[in-house]
């Protein structure tokens, strides 16, 4: 038997990972069919490998803009 949980993690539009209050959760980031949002009623076949490009190249450019940001801050 075959079971897919439908409970997916929440991001805003730069794939940082949201909070019960739609906070960003400071420093996390998810990327591909972990994330949820996209399709409410069906799963599309192929849609999470089109999902992973897209949301991941944006959520690893916010990522790595967020690593830049905290070292330029902590003075490294």
């Amino acid at each position: 038997m075959k079971c897919i949980a439908n409970v997916r993690i929440r991001v805003d539009e730069k794939g940082r990972v949201l909070d019960k209050n739609d906070s960003p959760i400071r420093g996390l980031f998810a990327a591909g069919e972990m994330i949820g949002g996209i399709f409410y009623h069906n799963y599309p076949g192929g849609s999470g490998l089109m999902s992973g490009a897209v949301f991941g190249r944006l959520s690893g450019q916010s990522a790595a803009n967020y690593v830049l940001e905290t070292t330029e801050i902590a003075g490294h």
